[in-house]
Protein backbone atom coordinates (compact mmCIF):
# COMPACT_ATOMS: atom_id res chain seq x y z
CA UNK A 1 0.00 0.00 0.00
CA UNK A 2 2.96 2.44 -0.38
CA UNK A 3 3.74 2.11 -4.01
CA UNK A 4 1.84 2.47 -7.43
CA UNK A 5 -1.68 2.17 -7.70
CA UNK A 6 -2.58 0.89 -4.27
CA UNK A 7 -0.67 3.77 -2.46
CA UNK A 8 -2.99 5.74 -4.06
CA UNK A 9 -6.13 4.33 -3.46
CA UNK A 10 -5.08 4.01 0.05
CA UNK A 11 -4.51 7.86 0.23
CA UNK A 12 -7.98 8.24 -1.03
CA UNK A 13 -9.33 6.35 1.76
CA UNK A 14 -7.98 8.16 4.14
CA UNK A 15 -8.89 11.72 2.53
CA UNK A 16 -12.46 10.41 2.68
CA UNK A 17 -11.97 9.37 6.38
CA UNK A 18 -10.47 12.57 7.24
CA UNK A 19 -13.05 14.79 5.38
CA UNK A 20 -16.34 12.75 6.70
CA UNK A 21 -15.01 11.44 10.17
CA UNK A 22 -16.03 7.75 9.22
CA UNK A 23 -13.87 4.67 8.56
CA UNK A 24 -14.53 3.63 4.52
CA UNK A 25 -14.56 0.13 6.17
CA UNK A 26 -16.28 -1.02 8.85
CA UNK A 27 -14.51 -4.72 9.22
CA UNK A 28 -12.16 -6.98 7.11
CA UNK A 29 -15.12 -8.14 5.41
CA UNK A 30 -15.93 -4.74 3.92
CA UNK A 31 -12.66 -4.19 3.38
CA UNK A 32 -12.19 -7.21 1.16
CA UNK A 33 -15.41 -6.07 -1.09
CA UNK A 34 -14.01 -2.46 -1.93
CA UNK A 35 -10.45 -3.99 -2.20
CA UNK A 36 -11.89 -6.48 -5.11
CA UNK A 37 -13.95 -4.29 -6.63
CA UNK A 38 -11.35 -1.62 -7.49
CA UNK A 39 -8.58 -3.99 -8.39
CA UNK A 40 -9.93 -7.23 -9.62
CA UNK A 41 -11.42 -6.98 -13.19
CA UNK A 42 -15.27 -8.21 -13.50
CA UNK A 43 -14.40 -11.23 -15.14
CA UNK A 44 -11.49 -12.08 -14.61
CA UNK A 45 -10.97 -15.77 -16.48
CA UNK A 46 -11.80 -13.79 -19.68
CA UNK A 47 -9.57 -10.68 -18.87
CA UNK A 48 -7.23 -14.25 -18.73
CA UNK A 49 -7.43 -15.64 -21.57
CA UNK A 50 -7.11 -12.76 -23.63
CA UNK A 51 -3.77 -12.10 -22.25
CA UNK A 52 -2.51 -15.19 -22.95
CA UNK A 53 -4.08 -15.24 -26.39
CA UNK A 54 -1.87 -12.35 -27.39
CA UNK A 55 2.36 -11.46 -26.72
CA UNK A 56 1.59 -9.29 -23.62
CA UNK A 57 2.58 -12.25 -20.99
CA UNK A 58 5.74 -13.17 -23.15
CA UNK A 59 9.23 -13.34 -20.97
CA UNK A 60 11.09 -10.79 -23.30
CA UNK A 61 13.90 -9.01 -20.62
CA UNK A 62 13.15 -10.79 -17.94
CA UNK A 63 14.02 -13.76 -16.49
CA UNK A 64 12.11 -17.42 -16.63
CA UNK A 65 11.32 -17.04 -12.97
CA UNK A 66 9.75 -13.77 -13.23
CA UNK A 67 8.00 -14.86 -16.46
CA UNK A 68 7.11 -18.16 -15.02
CA UNK A 69 5.21 -16.27 -11.56
CA UNK A 70 2.96 -14.32 -14.06
CA UNK A 71 2.50 -17.61 -16.28
CA UNK A 72 0.94 -19.29 -13.09
CA UNK A 73 -1.40 -16.56 -12.18
CA UNK A 74 -2.81 -16.01 -15.81
CA UNK A 75 -2.84 -19.75 -16.29
CA UNK A 76 -4.97 -19.98 -12.56
CA UNK A 77 -7.39 -17.35 -13.80
CA UNK A 78 -8.05 -18.53 -17.01
CA UNK A 79 -8.79 -21.87 -16.08
CA UNK A 80 -7.12 -23.61 -18.38
CA UNK A 81 -6.52 -27.34 -16.92
CA UNK A 82 -5.15 -28.90 -20.49
CA UNK A 83 -1.95 -29.62 -19.35
CA UNK A 84 -0.82 -29.57 -23.46
CA UNK A 85 -2.24 -26.47 -23.88
CA UNK A 86 -0.55 -25.03 -20.72
CA UNK A 87 2.93 -26.28 -21.86
CA UNK A 88 2.54 -24.24 -25.29
CA UNK A 89 0.87 -21.17 -24.15
CA UNK A 90 4.22 -21.49 -21.95
CA UNK A 91 6.85 -22.39 -24.65
CA UNK A 92 5.30 -19.72 -26.72
CA UNK A 93 6.08 -16.79 -24.59
CA UNK A 94 9.62 -18.13 -23.51
CA UNK A 95 12.55 -16.31 -24.96
CA UNK A 96 13.31 -17.53 -28.33
CA UNK A 97 16.97 -19.08 -27.21
CA UNK A 98 15.47 -20.93 -24.66
CA UNK A 99 12.41 -21.96 -27.00
CA UNK A 100 14.86 -23.10 -29.61
CA UNK A 101 17.16 -24.99 -27.26
CA UNK A 102 13.88 -26.97 -25.68
CA UNK A 103 12.39 -27.79 -28.83
CA UNK A 104 16.01 -29.12 -30.09
CA UNK A 105 16.34 -31.87 -27.35
CA UNK A 106 16.92 -35.29 -28.53
CA UNK A 107 16.63 -36.62 -24.98
CA UNK A 108 15.41 -35.53 -21.88
CA UNK A 109 12.58 -34.22 -22.91
CA UNK A 110 9.63 -33.94 -20.39
CA UNK A 111 6.18 -35.46 -21.43
CA UNK A 112 3.61 -32.79 -22.77
CA UNK A 113 1.45 -33.87 -19.76
CA UNK A 114 4.12 -33.04 -16.86
CA UNK A 115 4.15 -28.90 -16.88
CA UNK A 116 5.74 -28.45 -13.53
CA UNK A 117 8.67 -30.52 -15.42
CA UNK A 118 8.46 -28.36 -18.33
CA UNK A 119 8.91 -25.53 -15.71
CA UNK A 120 11.87 -26.55 -13.84
CA UNK A 121 13.52 -26.94 -17.10
CA UNK A 122 13.48 -23.67 -18.37
CA UNK A 123 14.56 -22.16 -15.18
CA UNK A 124 17.41 -24.56 -14.86
CA UNK A 125 18.33 -23.91 -18.32
CA UNK A 126 18.06 -19.93 -18.00
CA UNK A 127 19.81 -20.32 -15.05
CA UNK A 128 22.53 -22.13 -17.24
CA UNK A 129 22.18 -19.62 -19.96
CA UNK A 130 22.86 -16.70 -17.72
CA UNK A 131 25.86 -18.20 -15.97
CA UNK A 132 27.62 -18.88 -18.96
CA UNK A 133 27.17 -15.29 -20.51
CA UNK A 134 28.51 -14.44 -17.00
CA UNK A 135 31.45 -16.41 -17.41
CA UNK A 136 32.39 -15.23 -21.19
CA UNK A 137 32.04 -11.47 -19.48
CA UNK A 138 34.39 -12.14 -17.17
CA UNK A 139 37.18 -13.28 -19.01
CA UNK A 140 36.79 -11.32 -22.12
CA UNK A 141 39.58 -8.55 -22.15
CA UNK A 142 39.13 -5.19 -23.45
CA UNK A 143 41.02 -4.77 -26.64
CA UNK A 144 43.74 -1.81 -25.72
CA UNK A 145 45.46 -0.41 -29.27
CA UNK A 146 49.13 -0.19 -28.75
CA UNK A 147 50.28 3.44 -28.97
CA UNK A 148 52.38 3.92 -32.51
CA UNK A 149 55.83 4.48 -31.38
CA UNK A 150 58.29 7.02 -33.70
CA UNK A 151 61.47 5.31 -34.87
CA UNK A 152 64.31 7.56 -35.83
CA UNK A 153 64.68 7.13 -39.66
CA UNK A 154 68.08 5.02 -39.88
CA UNK A 155 70.84 6.89 -41.99
CA UNK A 156 71.26 5.01 -45.33
CA UNK A 157 73.98 4.49 -46.60
CA UNK A 158 75.06 5.81 -49.75
CA UNK A 159 74.34 3.38 -52.76
CA UNK A 160 77.71 2.88 -54.49
CA UNK A 161 77.22 3.87 -57.84
CA UNK A 162 79.84 2.64 -60.85
CA UNK A 163 81.74 5.17 -62.59
CA UNK A 164 80.86 7.03 -65.57
CA UNK A 165 81.67 5.28 -68.88
CA UNK A 166 84.63 7.53 -70.31
CA UNK A 167 84.02 6.69 -73.66
CA UNK A 168 80.79 6.74 -75.43
CA UNK A 169 81.72 3.16 -76.65
CA UNK A 170 82.95 1.24 -73.78
CA UNK A 171 81.39 -1.70 -74.76
CA UNK A 172 82.60 -3.90 -77.80
CA UNK A 173 79.71 -4.76 -80.39
CA UNK A 174 80.08 -5.83 -83.84
CA UNK A 175 80.15 -2.57 -85.65
CA UNK A 176 80.95 -0.35 -82.63
CA UNK A 177 84.57 0.31 -82.87
CA UNK A 178 86.70 1.63 -79.32
CA UNK A 179 87.76 5.39 -79.98
CA UNK A 180 91.59 6.08 -79.20
CA UNK A 181 92.75 7.75 -76.30
CA UNK A 182 94.92 9.88 -77.87
CA UNK A 183 96.55 11.38 -74.78
CA UNK A 184 97.35 7.67 -73.61
CA UNK A 185 99.26 7.11 -77.36
CA UNK A 186 100.99 10.39 -77.32
CA UNK A 187 102.54 9.50 -74.36
CA UNK A 188 103.14 5.79 -75.26
CA UNK A 189 105.07 7.63 -78.87
CA UNK A 190 107.00 10.02 -77.01
CA UNK A 191 110.51 9.52 -75.50
CA UNK A 192 112.45 10.85 -72.96
CA UNK A 193 115.96 11.38 -75.20
CA UNK A 194 114.26 12.38 -78.65
CA UNK A 195 115.07 15.87 -79.85
CA UNK A 196 111.77 18.43 -79.88
CA UNK A 197 113.26 20.28 -82.55
CA UNK A 198 114.79 17.95 -84.92
CA UNK A 199 113.57 14.99 -83.95
CA UNK A 200 116.64 12.96 -83.92
CA UNK A 201 118.02 11.09 -80.97
CA UNK A 202 120.97 11.48 -78.86
CA UNK A 203 120.66 15.01 -77.75
CA UNK A 204 118.62 17.29 -76.02
CA UNK A 205 116.97 20.43 -77.92
CA UNK A 206 119.21 22.81 -76.28
CA UNK A 207 122.16 20.92 -78.01
CA UNK A 208 120.82 20.75 -81.03
CA UNK A 209 122.98 22.23 -84.25
CA UNK A 210 119.80 23.57 -85.66
CA UNK A 211 118.57 25.49 -82.28
CA UNK A 212 119.45 28.93 -84.38
CA UNK A 213 117.64 29.60 -86.91
CA UNK A 214 119.20 31.43 -90.40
Amino acid sequence: MKTGRANRWATRGFKQEAKTGHLCSIDWLDFEEEFRKDFMPLDSESAAINVLETTAYFQGKRTVDDYLDQFRDLIYDSGYTDPKTVVVKFRRGLDRRISTALAGMTYGRPSDMDTEAWFRLAVRMDQNRAADEAFHVSHRQPYVPTPAVSRPLAMSRPVPTAPAARFAHSNLSPGNSVLMDIDAARKTKATPDTCQRCGKTGHWAKECDLRFDV
